[in-house]
């Protein structure tokens, strides 16, 4: 007869209780599984999509050679990476957020362009959550005021940096660089497409994943807070545990904490984030320095928005008057209007490139002829 181990308990427990949410909550459970297919429709896929695609077509074209040279203080000095290459993943990562820095990480691995030890470094360094989503969504939507947003950015960022520093000399202390050196090339691993039809297929692939998170963690966190009547602060607690950003909607609903909530919120990042990254990063990349690296990244984040705080121009309200349950939800046109013409440019660069080789093939073939 088969043991049951701890993991196995743990999954059957978890299961079970799914399933009572679904049996005894079906109307908090269909409203959360509504809001989450409506946040895939109006926010995600507009902006994760598109940026997708270009994240395949910048790592396999000339650009992701210089793109991101002005980060290359960080890879370089601080990380300890030389690839230029590994600048421009960095640079994806954090304009992106967490699903685009793992399938940046994972490709670029795929790719040779990184090894192990490198990628764990720009996995701490680069998970986070993107530009838009802190300044818009959670700076100016939820906590009424962008300046904060930036602040929570900086913040976040800073942390990233300072998290991957002090995990690298984690690293040195326990790992020895015995990997051979990248080779840097930009084909794509054996077995996947190149160019746009293998970016398409890379892209609609990974945001089957992440729509799928989204819609399942939304279910929960609503299914489970009705079964709960949990106060404001648990309610923050359950949900910044679960998905990131219902913990940021909940949390700025803290009054007297508002900001500070946030920014925890998008430190932890959820259990949602950890499983959206283990799924889109490749299996031979462990997730253990990503969740080794939380605690310290939390207290650093928090200090550093701190720090921010008081370079604000005069006074900034951190109170939220949204109601406890509101998520809030927005179109990041701005955001998909500029992927999408980052992705216009590369497919007109693929496109005459195309052009100029079937010349060379005519005028070739008229000489012979």
């Amino acid at each position: 007869m088969k043991k049951l181990d701890g993991k196995g308990l743990a999954l059957d427990a978890a299961a079970l209780g799914i399933l009572f949410l679904l049996t005894c909550l079906p109307g908090p459970s269909a409203k959360g599984v509504l809001d989450g297919l409506k946040s895939c429709v109006f926010q995600v896929i507009p902006a994760l999509f598109p940026f997708f695609v270009v994240t395949g077509l910048i790592l396999e074209s000339p650009l992701a050679e210089w793109l991101g040279l002005a980060l290359y203080p960080v890879t370089r000095l601080g990380l300890g990476i030389r690839q230029r290459r590994a600048t421009t993943v960095l640079l994806l990562c954090w304009l992106g957020g967490f699903a685009v820095a793992a399938s940046a990480i994972s490709r670029a691995y795929r790719q040779d362009v990184l090894d192990c030890r490198q990628a764990m470094l720009l996995l701490v360094c680069g998970v986070g959550s993107s530009p838009a989503f802190v300044v818009n969504t959670v700076g100016l939507l939820m906590l009424g005021s962008a300046p904060l947003g930036i602040c929570l950015l900086g913040a976040m960022l800073a942390a990233n940096v300072c998290t991957a520093l002090a995990f690298r000399l984690m690293l040195a202390l326990r790992l020895e660089k015995a990997s051979p050196a990248p080779s840097g090339t930009n084909a794509p691993a054996a077995g996947e497409a190149a160019g746009l039809v293998g970016s398409i297929q890379n892209a609609v692939h990974s945001m089957l994943i992440v729509c799928g998170f989204v819609v399942f963690f939304r279910f929960l966190c609503e299914a489970a807070a009705q079964a709960l009547s949990l106060d404001a602060a648990g309610f923050y607690v359950l949900c910044a545990g679960l998905e990131v950003t219902s913990g940021c909607a909940a949390g700025a609903a803290l009054s007297g904490y508002a900001a500070l909530a946030c920014c925890a919120a998008l430190s932890v990042q959820s259990l949602s984030v950890f499983l959206q990254v283990r799924a889109l990063l490749c299996p031979e990349l462990p997730l253990w320095p990503l969740a080794a690296a939380r605690p310290l990244h939390l207290a650093l984040s928090l200090c550093f928005f701190r720090l921010f705080l008081h370079w604000l121009p005069g006074g900034a309200d951190v109170i939220s008057t949204l109601a406890p349950r509101v998520i809030c939800r927005t179109r990041t046109a701005p955001d998909a209007a500029l992927v999408l013409f980052a992705f216009c440019c590369l497919v007109l660069f693929r496109l005459e490139r195309s052009a100029r080789r079937m010349q060379r093939g005519v005028k070739q073939q008229s000489r012979r002829v």
